[in-house]
């Protein structure tokens, strides 16, 4: 049983990795990756709990239909209709199963099973809560097509072929439910989306005014903040590329996309207390577009020993400018910036060496960084970014 939720919520977020850069809605976007960080905390505490009572402690289920299921999840027709089939099918199931077997289970012999249950509870109840009036608000505005509710019945089909996430309900005795007309076969974009409220999609990078000018380039400091969702974009493209990778890196992974969608509200957050609109910002959608044009274990060292680690004497000189002007919020922002990119490039450094070994580089680790730092100097550093057209 605990192996059939931790499946379901492992399942989930590759799924919700593979689609987030694809979803355009930016409410939703940011809900889906909090969904996968915190659903990865879940995974994490079934996988130290199964290690107790199985080997290994991941297991492919045995169940063909909910295996149907969680392949099936991610060719939804559209970013709403995903949400239908989690929020709406999947994780209400999941959550009915958790909860019967909290009470269930021996109270006291698996107290360390119920521990897990009460705490996954919590979060996903939470993820229906913040879900729902997403979902209302876009069947209110018409924005949820006929397709998309359609998806939303052939999921649940499938999940009652599977007798719910437990596998436990009265399973239908007809045949196995056939391919939907709705369904689309999923592939990885190669380009970030953003919903119509986003006026400037195509802005490319400009100079930033000058450190000595407090005011304007603090501006433009949380403007760039705001952006960071191409962090969280690209972090999840390689979460999906990368899915057969040891599940600590893909635990590490989500906490880093989670962080990155953090930053990019961090900047919302500033700036609409200033009364700026942060959905007129540029979003330099073309960043996310030249990154993935590379294999997935650069598009991380990119980030990972390109942005990230050579932003810290930068983070730092904003702090103190920060602290000279008296402004507190802006300091502690960019702290807790500087706490969560220290930890991204010791994820870099710790994974980087065995991303190599996974895709078969022959180049040393040194070497390689140095190749791809070459190319972010190039490129990304100066803007002048090239993107190859297939």
């Amino acid at each position: 049983m605990l192996n059939r939720y931790r499946f379901v919520l492992q399942e989930g977020m590759r799924i919700l990795a593979g689609w987030l850069p694809h979803v355009a809605t930016f409410e939703l976007k940011c809900e889906l990756g909090r969904t996968l960080w915190e659903n990865s905390l879940h995974v994490n505490a079934l996988y130290l709990r199964l290690r107790e009572i199985q080997s290994p402690a991941f297991q492919k289920p045995a169940d063909p239909a909910l295996l149907t299921l969680m392949r099936e999840l991610i060719h939804a027709p559209d970013e709403f209709a995903l949400a239908l089939g989690l929020f709406h099918v999947v994780t209400p199931s999941l959550v009915t199963a958790l909860a019967s077997h909290e009470t269930t289970t021996f109270p006291n012999s698996d107290l360390p099973s119920v521990h897990v249950i009460k705490h996954a509870l919590l979060d996903l109840r939470g993820q229906l809560e913040r879900s729902a009036p997403l979902l209302e608000q876009a069947t209110q505005a018409g924005k949820i097509r006929p397709a998309a509710f359609a998806w939303a019945n052939e999921i649940a089909k499938l999940l009652a072929s599977a007798g719910g996430i437990s596998g436990e309900q009265p399973r239908p005795k007809n045949k196995s439910p056939v391919v939907p007309s709705c369904r689309q076969p999923f592939k990885a974009p190669r380009e970030a989306a953003r919903d119509e409220r986003f006026t400037q999609r195509a802005a490319d990078l400009s100079p930033m005014p000058g450190e000595d000018d407090y005011s304007a380039h603090t501006i433009e400091e949380f403007e760039r903040y705001s952006t960071e969702m191409l962090a969280a974009e690209t972090i999840a493209s390689v979460m999906f590329s990368l899915s057969e990778m040891p599940w600590e890196f893909q635990f590490d992974c989500a906490r880093h996309l989670y962080d990155e969608v953090r930053h990019c509200l961090m900047g919302y957050e500033w700036m609409r207390q200033r009364g700026m609109n942060p959905l007129h910002s540029p979003q330099y959608l073309h960043i996310y577009k030249w990154r993935s044009q590379f294999p997935p274990v650069m598009q991380y060292c990119l980030l990972t020993m390109g942005n990230e680690m050579h932003a810290f004497p930068y983070r730092h000189r904003r702090v103190e400018a920060h602290q000279k002007s008296g402004d507190q919020l802006s300091e502690q922002f960019v702290r807790y910036d500087i706490a969560d990119e220290t930890q991204h490039v010791r994820f870099g450094n710790r994974w980087l060496p065995e991303l190599l070994k996974h895709v078969g580089e022959e180049r040393p680790l040194k070497k390689y960084v140095n190749d791809v730092l070459a190319i972010w100097r190039e490129e990304y550093a100066t803007g002048k970014l090239t993107l190859n057209v297939e």
